[in-house]
């Protein structure tokens, strides 16, 4: 998905690139992913250091790319995030960070995305 230095330059490209674009937007179908939440859930709790939850999370799926994007809140800060099935790696970034205008993260869901709801 990107080498590790480059979560920062990805994820403005992302917003720069995508976030306004329409067609990209209606492509991406809502879901709710609760497997992908948890795992997110988990991710933000060590990187703030506390047992939180995702506020609201807003979870799109562009099918045809095997790609997830979305947003949430947490502890009042802004939270945004990617995943690649195809790579099985997630991009997610706290806006503010706490060392500085954002904080990221890398993670892999180890099985990729499974749907508890089609077994």
């Amino acid at each position: 998905m990107m080498h590790p230095t480059d979560y920062e330059r990805a994820v403005y490209y992302f917003l720069e690139e995508f976030a306004g674009d329409k067609e990209f937007v209606s492509a991406s179908d809502c879901e709710k992913m609760p497997h992908l939440v948890a795992a997110l859930d988990k991710v933000v709790s060590q990187m703030l250091g506390g047992a939180l939850r995702l506020e609201g999370p807003l979870v799109s799926y562009l099918r045809e790319h095997r790609f997830v994007h979305g947003n949430a809140k947490a502890d009042g800060r802004i939270v945004l995030f990617f995943y690649s099935e195809d790579a099985d790696t997630g991009m997610l970034m706290i806006i503010p960070g706490i060392r500085g205008e954002g904080d990221m993260a890398r993670f892999h869901l180890g099985g990729g995305l499974t749907n508890p709801q089609k077994n």
